[in-house]
């Protein structure tokens, strides 16, 4: 038993319960309890079963996407009734495709003149001559993952939307899915020159004129060989705004002008010139014509 001295014993003689010091690091110190360790062979084992379930769920998902592509391709390339191959391959290598009217104008694309060729093209689908084709399924699939439009072909779009009329019944109402595929279709049978002939002499640009060539005499009553820079430029836009009635945007037209000083097609000091001229589109009977507002 400890003794107490005397300095530990109060006024009257007893002693004074003194808690005896202890070091800091004694009074503070925490008791280490270890964390429990992994087994090297439960780490192993963990490792094997979450890398066979990755690969069951990929192995799952490659069969659903073969699938899925089998029936998209049966489904609008067989099952829905689209023209076939053999059917675009018959159609005629120059002259109307999709609709035979004898009234109608036909020109070749050998007598359009070039700079309305090009600034269709370059309006429409820049890469025409490039991209060949499009993947159907790479298309869906990147639309799906991203959330956007498939990609859009303008020119090959038009006459493959054209082109529907080969088919007895068609309404030449497609789901944008049925129009990649049957666009694909088309760019296989027809060649290039023969698309954008058939784009230039059968799109509908309003005012009743189908092509190229009527558009150019509804509008401004010439041929196209008369034809000014910011004339054509107008033409090349208007089988998207082909509605009758609808007033020309001037933007869109100085847009088709940019695109075809881009492509190289016009130099600068024509750009700038065929933006400052007015728009005077030619009367239509009835009706009073008004300027393009600038």
């Amino acid at each position: 038993m400890t003794e107490v001295g005397v300095a530990d014993r109060g006024q009257n003689g007893h002693p004074i319960s003194v808690r005896p010091n202890r070091p800091n690091s004694v009074r503070f110190q925490r008791k280490f309890v270890p964390y429990p360790r992994f087994s090297l062979h439960l780490m192993r084992k963990f490792l094997v079963v979450a890398a066979k379930t990755v690969l069951a769920l990929l192995s799952f998902a490659g069969v659903c996407l073969l699938a899925l592509s089998g029936w998209l391709v049966w489904h609008y390339g067989y099952r829905i009734g689209l023209p076939t191959e053999a059917q675009l391959a018959a159609v005629s290598p120059t002259g109307p495709a999709c609709r035979a009217d004898p009234k109608r104008a036909y020109i070749s694309l050998a007598d359009i003149p070039p700079l309305l060729r090009d600034a269709a093209i370059a309006y429409e689908q820049p890469d025409f001559y490039e991209a060949w084709t499009l993947n159907p399924i790479a298309e869906i699939a990147l639309a799906l993952g991203t959330g956007r439009r498939p990609r859009s072909a303008g020119v090959t779009q038009s006459v493959a939307r054209c082109l529907l009329s080969l088919t007895p019944g068609n309404d030449r109402q497609i789901d944008p899915v049925a129009s990649i595929f049957f666009t694909q279709r088309v760019t296989r049978s027809l060649s290039r020159d023969r698309i954008l002939e058939i784009y230039l002499n059968e799109s509908y640009l309003g005012r009743g004129a189908y092509g190229v060539a009527a558009g150019a005499e509804a509008y401004f009553g010439k041929p196209l060989a008369d034809l000014a820079v910011d004339e054509v430029a107008f033409i090349t836009t208007r089988a998207r705004q082909p509605s009758p009635g609808r007033s020309f945007d001037a933007r869109a037209r100085d847009h088709a002008i940019d695109r075809m000083q881009t492509a190289g097609l016009i130099a600068e000091t024509q750009a700038t010139a065929a933006k400052s001229r007015p728009l005077l589109l030619k009367d239509v009977p009835g009706t009073q014509a008004q300027p393009v507002n600038q």
